[in-house]
């Protein structure tokens, strides 16, 4: 039997960080961190197949810095990565932001419908593993 994929999930939220892992685990397996520097630990560590992160966790707009900085980065571009959050805070922090919006595989709203987030992680770890 092959090796679970791996995901970072990423969120300052404790009770959805659990409700999360709880859902993933059944089919993958899951790091997590609280905010933007454990994530950034983690990957130094261990590198993901896939990271989900929420936009406001320490600041307004960290899971955007980060998801710009993981692309930008040589190890990491390759790391499809899904922007987990409210619809209206991501709004108001997609308009606050004064820089180029992040480019992310996917956008997901809090909370989240779990067969929809499923699909949508397979499918990001399918077309990874094709390339």
């Amino acid at each position: 039997m092959s090796e679970r994929p791996t995901i970072l999930l990423v969120d300052d939220d404790a009770v959805l960080v659990e409700a999360l892992k709880a859902v993933l685990e059944q089919r993958y397996r899951v790091m997590t961190a609280h905010n933007g520097e454990e994530a950034v630990t983690v990957v130094s560590e261990e590198l993901p197949d896939l990271i989900i992160l929420d936009v406001m966790m320490s600041y307004l707009s960290e899971g955007y810095d980060l998801a710009a900085m993981f692309k930008k980065n040589e190890r990491t571009a390759g790391v499809p990565i899904v922007i987990l959050t409210g619809v209206d805070r991501m709004f108001e922090a997609r308009s606050r932001l004064e820089k180029t919006w992040v480019e992310v595989e996917a956008f997901m709203t809090k909370p989240p419908d779990f067969a929809k987030l499923h699909e949508t992680v397979e499918s990001l770890l399918t077309s990874r593993a094709q390339r």
